[in-house]
């Protein structure tokens, strides 16, 4: 018999009464690298001087030592604590039946996260989860956007004045939506209110992996459940960091099975190519960017053309680019070309101005670096993934803007092919999360093209 404890107040377990080998099993068990390179050292997750190991983790270690022959007795001491929430649900939101499916799994299993694609209306419900539970809840986001779109939904679905961390603002209510960043340095300790609920948004961005794993070891709440569009992840060690917190995945709709379901639209998947006698020199990555990407000029008139003729069909086209350099240069091009066009950054004081024109149809070309994850904008249609990069995750989230139905029109999806080795694998990096995240609705015919375009293998990179 192996004891696994929780005790009050902590969101750690304590392994008792496991034989000496036990310990040692377990330590390989939540092991991870945090690269995959050779001299990596390894790190584990559970802490062999303490015995314990991160509640979230809590699943994984049960199956293991199940099958191992272990039989297995958990101990939870944790008080759910927080107060009444009163709550009254707008009878506007209907309930789809994916989104019943993944409540009422997440009211079954108390922790884990709910894999929902974007535009599947994953705020709505982590909304109705904090609802049904009808105790206080802390909603933890990363960027100001989400900390008031959150807020927003809050006060608008459940008729809740909700409270606000972050911002330069400390007003906790009965659900506070908060920013990780302030949380932080602040300390979580600040918070007044004891929450009974734990919700992470957009808990796939483990970027801040260290971040997100800190503060979610010093929250002992009993229900705490993460949101994400994209739960997968390349690295395991981030991977085990989202679960430790979190738990596992227990709810997934994939999006084919939206886009068949006409929540989504069909994408169609356009890929645009350019010649250019453009050349780098560098072996830096930055100055390669900035030479055959940023300062392109052939690339970038690919790009306004693309733009031109999709604003010209009606569509709203979002420019997706990396640097802020790059945004201002395109924005000037499309300008030339008599196309009102803006630019959208963090830096940008007049954001609020520049959606609310962009969502009436004044500007049909958005150009940004912003709008990655959770910005709540359904007008756009068609978007252009012009700044590269190879991220997976960032891929998905830009082009889910894309993806809600718009009455007798597909989404279109544009990527950029580049020639430069490098930048062509991150090309097709982009391609394949297209291809694993869209399954049947990602274009065969394309896919055969990127094949017959692969540039020969190890083909130096020109130099100037």
């Amino acid at each position: 018999m192996v004891v696994l404890r929780i005790p009050d107040g902590s969101a750690l377990v304590r392994i008792e009464k496991a034989d000496p080998q036990l310990y040692f099993k377990i330590y390989e068990l939540l092991s991870y690298r945090r690269d995959f390179g050779k001299w990596d050292k390894p790190e584990s997750l559970y802490d062999p001087y303490e015995k314990t190991f991160p509640v979230g983790l809590l699943p994984r270690v049960k199956k293991f030592l199940k099958g191992k022959g272990y039989r297995v007795r958990v101990k939870d001491k944790r008080q759910v604590r927080g107060v009444g929430l009163n709550s009254k649900w707008n009878e506007g939101y209907v309930m789809r039946r994916y989104q019943e499916r993944a409540v009422k799994k997440a009211l079954k299993e108390k922790m884990g996260v709910l894999a929902l694609p974007v535009g599947s209306g994953k705020t709505v419900v982590g909304l109705r989860i904090i609802h049904e539970i009808g105790l206080s809840t802390l909603i933890v986001v990363h960027t100001k956007e989400l900390l008031y779109q959150w807020a927003d939904k809050v006060r608008d679905v459940l008729g809740v004045e909700p409270g606000i961390v972050g911002d330069n603002r400390w007003d906790e209510g009965e659900v506070t939506v908060a920013m990780i960043q302030t949380l932080l340095s602040r300390g979580a300790d600040k918070l007044q209110n004891d929450y009974a609920v734990l919700m992470f948004d957009e808990c796939h961005r483990t970027s801040a992996a260290d971040k997100f794993y800190q503060l979610g070891l010093s929250l002992p709440q009993v229900y705490r459940f993460g949101l994400s569009a994209t739960p997968w992840r390349r690295v395991r060690g981030e991977e085990i960091k989202i679960e430790a917190v979190v738990g596992p995945t227990i709810f997934e709709v994939k999006a084919e099975d939206l886009i068949r379901e006409k929540f989504l639209a069909k994408p169609r998947f356009e890929v645009i190519t350019y010649e250019s006698m453009m050349l780098s020199f560098s072996e830096r990555y930055k100055e390669l960017y900035e030479d055959l990407v940023m300062n392109n000029e052939e690339r970038n008139k690919v790009v306004v053309e693309k733009a031109v003729e999709l604003a010209g069909k009606g569509h709203r086209v979002l420019i997706d680019v990396k640097r802020i350099e790059h945004g201002k240069i395109l924005k000037k091009m499309l300008e030339e070309k008599g196309i009102k066009a803006e630019f959208l950054s963090s830096q940008s004081l007049d954001r609020w101005e520049i959606l609310e024109a962009f969502k009436n149809g004044e500007i049909p070309v958005l150009i940004s670096t912003l709008l990655k994850e959770g910005v709540d904008i359904p007008e756009i249609s068609a978007i252009i993934l012009a700044g590269g990069g190879k991220s997976d995750i960032m891929t998905i989230q830009t082009i889910g803007r894309a993806l809600r139905p718009k009455r007798g029109m597909k989404a279109v999806i544009v990527d950029v092919q580049d020639d430069d080795p490098l930048l062509f694998t991150h090309f097709i990096e982009r391609q394949k999360a297209l291809k694993q995240y869209y399954g049947k609705y990602y274009d065969r015919e394309m896919q055969l093209k990127l094949e017959e375009n692969v540039p020969k293998k190890g083909r130096p990179r020109k130099r100037s």
